[in-house]
């Protein structure tokens, strides 16, 4: 099914997006899905990785040379600004040093501003309304990438992408958060630990 961007694009900049950080991000569109073509994507980030409990929070560990994260931006049925993977809200994403991650952002939100992108890198909450870009020992984004198109989950194209990096080679503590304007600082971040 082919949906044209061009409808879009209009709405967007009605909604601020020219009030983006600059012009490497302003959104691209992604890559237009099915539900069908979703589903897969939802599933494999539902049980992807090895989940774990914290003192006071919850991370998936990821092992291996070569990792395939996927992160679902808003799941129909989950809070507004925030990430999923394996079931978690927002979780501690712990990757090896060294590692080649294949980051899949599959944005399943809706309405005008709801444009969401990943940046990882060592600013650490709390976030300002608009975060810099690059930032500190940034090493990887993926650009704002489109919402759904209709407020019907079965009936929408979706929007994917992805982005393909190698981990730090030592190990630390790094954060991931949505460079939309406002999203980081309404909560839509999480830990990214680098292990050894």
């Amino acid at each position: 099914m082919k949906h044209s961007m061009n409808h879009l694009v209009p709405a967007m900049l009605a909604v601020g997006m020219h009030m983006s950080p600059g012009p490497k991000q302003m959104p691209k569109p992604g890559r237009p899905i099915s539900y069908s073509a979703a589903k897969p994507l939802i599933l494999y980030s539902d049980t992807s990785g090895k989940s774990s409990e914290h003192a006071n929070h919850r991370a998936v560990l990821f092992t291996g040379r070569r990792i395939h994260i996927v992160m679902v931006a808003v799941k129909p049925g989950a809070p507004d600004q925030t990430f999923e993977v394996h079931k978690f809200v927002d979780p501690q994403i712990d990757t090896p040093a060294g590692s080649r991650v294949t980051l899949t952002l599959l944005n399943m939100d809706y309405g005008p501003g709801m444009v969401h992108g990943i940046v990882i890198g060592a600013a650490k909450p709390p976030y300002k309304t608009v975060v810099p870009l690059p930032v500190t020992a940034q090493f990887a984004e993926i650009p704002l990438t489109m919402p759904r198109t209709s407020q019907s989950p079965g009936k929408s194209a979706y929007f994917v992408a992805t982005r393909t990096f190698v981990a730090p080679r030592r190990p630390g503590l790094y954060y991931y958060f949505c460079q939309m304007p406002g999203h980081a600082k309404a909560g839509m971040y999480g830990r990214w630990v680098v292990t050894p």
